[in-house]
Formats: structure tokens, C-alpha cells, sequence
């Protein structure tokens, strides 16, 4: 009776494992097509997808921008925010990571500084222009066998919450949702930001258009774009008519901006609660992910 009850204690133990196991993450690192003006461009972009044919639902993420230009070649596709990835993955996303113009290996000249006349920096279109790359990744990734195009997320961190925010407002099919981490641009120092009522007012323009759920998270020791202006970013936005899920993360190191990458026991639940919320997940794996 005794070695009964240990064989079945054994294969409970064996069977709770098997569930909790981490499935295996397929990576390829691929070459995403983009025309812009009649010119022809290659973004270099990875894909981490969960074993199988699908379709699974999907999340297209890009990247920040540092404040100094020479690192700008440093942002690659298979060094960015791989944990972060591959903690979607095993949530039963396919996701994608893209690396815009002008960062890294992808082609084309980096193209997010634009002026008005008077000027001052026109943020409204560096986040269109940031969204003519995204774009093309949606459509890439939405032409694969294995993905779900009708369900589709948009996340971002810094100018890539920015660029994704600008991109969710010009409701491209399929997209059913937008994170945005940290998102702003312009910052040229600790709590200094270049022309920031023009950034607060291109939140209020993608506000105008912007139908879809999007949860935004900025840390409250953030020194790219104090909690202050974060709180400006929201309300010009919910005048334009946008409505968001906005989380204040605790503080973070000396700075919080880079809670995504160094802190995701901070952003994991409510993240998981929003792709719960707007059908991108399902319960089961949860604990997988806050794990990795």
C-alpha cells in the first residue's frame, strides 16, 4: 500500500511538472520589407514563437532611442529585449521584435526628427513616420501561417511606447490592443525634455483617432519623462478621446524609465491582466511567464 501511494505521490509530482514545463520557443531572425517614398528598405527583426502551427495571437514590439547618437547602431534584433520576448512566448504569443531606420543593422537613414516652422520639434510626425515601420511588421507578420491576424499587440518602450502609440492610432486591422512603456520622446537629460508641449500634444492628435484598449506604465522615478508630464500625456490624450489603462510602477534603480527591461516584477501582473482583458491570453501559462 505504502509503495501504491509513492508511485502515485511520484506521478502526481511528474504530471505537475509536465504542466508547469516551459515549452520550447522557436527564434529566426528575419529581414522585415519596407517601401517608403518609392524606396525599398530591410528591417532587421526577431521572431520568437511557441512550438506548433498556430495561429497564436500576436505582438509586434520595438525599441527605445538612447539620448547618445553613437548607440544608436547598437540596438539589434538579437540583443533586445530577448527575457522580454521570450517571456510572451511562453505565454502562447508569436512576437516579433523590429528594429526601425536607422538603428542597427536596419537599412535606411534613422528618420524620427522633424521640425515645425517655428523650429521646434513636431513629435506628431516623428511618431507617423516611426509608424510607417511598424506598420510594415504588422503586415509581415500577419502574412505568416502560424499567426493569428486578427489578434494582434502593439508594445513599446520610450520612443518605440511612443512610436506604437502613434501606430494604434491609425487602427490597422487586426491590432487589439497597445502597451506603451515609458513612452516620449525628446529627452536630452535627466527630466529635460526638448518642446515638451509638443509632445504633450501629440498624444492629444493620436488621442483623436485611437480605438482600441491600450495600457500605459511609466515608473514613478522615471527621469526620461517625469511622472508629472506622464500625467499630462494622459489627459491630453483622454481629451482627444483615447481611453487608457494607466499604471504607475514603483520606483525603480536610480531610474525607472527602464523598469521593462530591468524590473518585470513590477509590470508583470497588470500586463498580463490587460492581455487577459482584451483576449491575447488565456489563463493557461500565466505563472510560466512571471517566472522566466
Amino acid at each position: 500500500m505504502k509503495k501504491l501511494l509513492l508511485l502515485v505521490m511520484v506521478l502526481i509530482l511528474c504530471l505537475s511538472s509536465a504542466a508547469f514545463a516551459e515549452a520550447a520557443i522557436e527564434k529566426e531572425r528575419v529581414k522585415v520589407p519596407l517601401e517608403v517614398s518609392g524606396k525599398a528598405y530591410l528591417l532587421d527583426a526577431m521572431i520568437y514563437k511557441p512550438e506548433g502551427d498556430g495561429p497564436f495571437p500576436a505582438m509586434v514590439m520595438t525599441h527605445g532611442t538612447s539620448r547618445l547618437v553613437a548607440d544608436r547602431l547598437k540596438t539589434t534584433a538579437d540583443t533586445y529585449y530577448v527575457r522580454q520576448a521570450e517571456t510572451f512566448a511562453k505565454l502562447g504569443m508569436a512576437v516579433i521584435f523590429v528594429v526601425r531606420r536607422g538603428f542597427g543593422i536596419s537599412d535606411g537613414p534613422y528618420n524620427e526628427s522633424f521640425q515645425y516652422p517655428n523650429g521646434t520639434r513636431n513629435y506628431t510626425r516623428a511618431g507617423l513616420e516611426a509608424a510607417k515601420d511598424l506598420g510594415a511588421a504588422i503586415r509581415y507578420f500577419q502574412d505568416k501561417s502560424y499567426v493569428d491576424k486578427s489578434r494582434v499587440v502593439l508594445l513599446g518602450q520610450s520612443t518605440g511606447g511612443h512610436s506604437v502609440t502613434a501606430t494604434g492610432s491609425l487602427n490597422f486591422p487586426g491590432v487589439i490592443g497597445v502597451i506603451n512603456f515609458a513612452g516620449g520622446r525628446g529627452s536630452s537629460a535627466p527630466d529635460v525634455v526638448r518642446d515638451e508641449a509638443n509632445l504633450i500634444d501629440s498624444y492629444g492628435t493620436y488621442g483623436k483617432t485611437f480605438r482600441v484598449p491600450t495600457l500605459w506604465l511609466y515608473s514613478e522615478n522615471d527621469h526620461y519623462f517625469r511622472p508629472a508630464l506622464a500625467q499630462q500625456f494622459l489627459a491630453a490624450f483622454q481629451t482627444g478621446g483615447g481611453k487608457v489603462d494607466f499604471i504607475a510602477l514603483p520606483p525603480f534603480g536610480e531610474d525607472g524609465h527602464s523598469s521593462f527591461v530591468g524590473a518585470k516584477a513590477n509590470w508583470y501582473d497588470p500586463v498580463l491582466d490587460f492581455l487577459k482583458k482584451i483576449g491575447a491570453v488565456a489563463n493557461v501559462g500565466a505563472s510560466l511567464g512571471r517566472a522566466a
